[in-house]
């Protein structure tokens, strides 16, 4: 499912998405780290701008891992 647009959802929606979206399984995983973050951070404060309508989503997770 892709992330709701900020245009076309509300706070709660996004926030929902995030949270289900990075939902750690492990140990049912094998520890596969989707969940993970940088600097150790939880997924909503990692997305907070996008959680508050501020940035899109995928503007976000594209630059979580660019080195």
């Amino acid at each position: 499912m892709p992330a709701p647009k900020i245009d076309f959802s509300d706070r709660e929606e996004r926030l929902q998405y995030v949270l289900e979206r990075y939902k750690c399984m492990a140990p049912r995983c094998g520890h596969c780290g989707s969940c993970g973050m940088p600097d150790e951070l939880r997924p909503e404060e990692v997305f907070d701008d996008y959680i508050e309508g501020k940035v899109e989503f995928v503007t976000i997770a594209s630059k979580l891992y660019d080195t």
